[in-house]
Parts: structure tokens; sequence; C-alpha cells
């Protein structure tokens, strides 16, 4: 479920600079489960959550309630992602076929981290520890290989060839402005979003709202999906409940359950530029 945390306007395109572009190989589930949102709530009251497909970290699903999750249990535990260091939670509402009720498989997930502006080498510090974050700033396309516009709601994509880059895709981009204040999660807390409140969109390429000075890297999330149809045939889960159509309630999740010391090398070495870049680390 996404939050009040600036809604839905359609994301700036990449632009080409330094970058950490982790890629997720597979989804690790699918599950009517939110860590974040419906922290320790019940993991099977109908209607609790709407679906979510999950990557990276393997450790959510394995949990008898995946809501109670918490920091201790995620950090340093496996992962699918390509950095081994990379054992964050990332997830998003599942897509579906509204005729059969299936499930749209994901083609691809990759997490870029780039400079706090989407632009320029060389700014942006790793997110704190335990940072949990829901953004909805999102956009639809048919890949970068389609000459099709950028979208809030799922365009038609029956011209793509359904190979890497020329298929159905979402794109989410997390806040890049902080204020500083560390996270600070109890095991008891329920319904845990209070990190939202410390970060904030940037302005413009030059400038942080007042009140957020510390500027983190940017967290782009790139989903794939195996289709190239014309899109009238799909939803999210998270459509209905958010009484929308469309896919304009797109949005992810992100725990910062990276081995914190890997996420401030990769920083270091991926986005700041000359430094020790390897394909292992930074894609």
């Amino acid at each position: 479920m996404a939050t009040g945390l600036l809604g839905g306007a359609v994301v700036e395109a990449p632009v080409a600079t330094s970058l950490g572009k982790i890629k997720c190989k597979e989804t690790t589930g699918t599950r009517a489960v939110d860590p974040i949102v419906h922290h320790n709530h019940s993991a099977t009251m109908p209607g609790m959550a709407h679906m979510h497909q999950f990557f990276g970290n393997n450790s959510f699903l394995s949990l008898p309630n995946p809501n109670a999750a918490n920091y201790t249990d995620l950090v340093g535990k496996g992962t699918n992602c390509e950095n081994p260091a990379d054992t964050a939670g990332y997830w998003t509402p599942t897509l579906h076929n509204t005729t059969t009720g299936a499930i749209v498989p994901t083609a691809g997930f990759t997490a870029y981290y780039r400079s706090w502006n989407g632009r320029t080498t060389g700014e942006g510090v790793a997110m704190p520890p335990d940072t949990r974050l829901v953004a909805n700033r999102f956009d639809w396309t048919c890949g970068q290989r389609e000459a099709v516009e950028k979208s809030t709601s799922i365009p038609d994509c029956s011209m793509a060839k359904g190979t890497a880059g020329s298929r159905l895709t979402a794109h989410v981009n997390f806040p890049s402005c902080w204020d500083g204040v560390k996270p600070t999660h109890l095991s008891t807390d329920m319904g845990d979003t209070r990190d939202n409140a410390h970060f904030a969109y940037r302005l413009n390429s030059t400038t942080c709202p007042p009140g957020f000075p510390v500027k983190v890297v940017e967290l782009r999330m790139t989903i794939q999906f195996a289709y190239t149809g014309n899109g009238t045939d799909l939803a999210l889960s998270s459509d209905g409940p958010m009484r929308t159509t469309d896919g304009r309630s797109m949005h992810a999740d992100f725990w910062n359950t990276w081995v914190q010391s890997g996420f401030t090398t990769m920083v270091r070495d991926c986005i700041n530029p000359g430094r020790n870049r390897t394909a292992a680390r930074c894609g």
C-alpha cells in the first residue's frame, strides 16, 4: 500500500552517469503481506494487504509472519541479487491478468543506485541502516528500446518484441533528500512508515527542499514484465483497494537491510567517479 509520499507523478528519464546497477534474477515470491505498511499485523487476516512480489532478500517469505520481520531477521541474509552485499528488501504490487486472474511474471528487476540528482556523479551517501520507505513516483513504458511516451497508466505495448528493453516496464523513483534523523524502529511498532517523513524528493537537479540537507543516493527500481499486449487486460493488485485502474496505483517499498559496509563501498566505487568499479559491485 502506498502512503502519502508525493503521489503518482511521472519520473524523469535516466541520464548517463556513474551508478550501481543491481540486478536481481527472479522474484523471491508473492504474498499478501507488507512488512513496512502492515508491520506486526496479522499475515492471515483477509484484506489486510494486497498481493506483493518480493525481490532481493530471501528471508521475508520464510518467516512465519513476514509482517513481523525486524532488521536483525534480514540484514546479511540470503539474496537473489547479483551483489551479495545487497540483502535489502524490495517489493511492489503484483500485476494481474484481469481475465484469468493470473499473475503476470516479472522478466527482470534492477535496482539502480544513482547520484542524488540522477544527473551528475560524485554526490550522495548511502541511506542509513534500517531505512524503510514507500515510494509512489513512477512511470510505465514499453522499455527503453520502444518509442513510447512515459505514462502513469499501463501503455499499449503490443508492438514490443518481448526481449529485454522491449516489454512492459515500470519504474519507481525514491526520494534522495534526508533530514539526517536516523531510523528508530522498535520490534513492537505497528504499521511502521515513519521514515517517509524524514525523506523528500529533490526540488530540481541542484536543490533539496528546506529541512532536508543530506543528499543520499537515488534509488530507481525498474521492473520488466513478460507482457507485450495492449494493456487493457491488466491491473495491479493495489488498483482496486486504492480505487483506481490501469496501473495508476504503482508504488514500491524499500527496506535497507544491505550489509551496510557493502552499501557504502558500492556508493563509493560505483557512484563516485574514479574509484574501483567492478562488475560484481556495480553491475
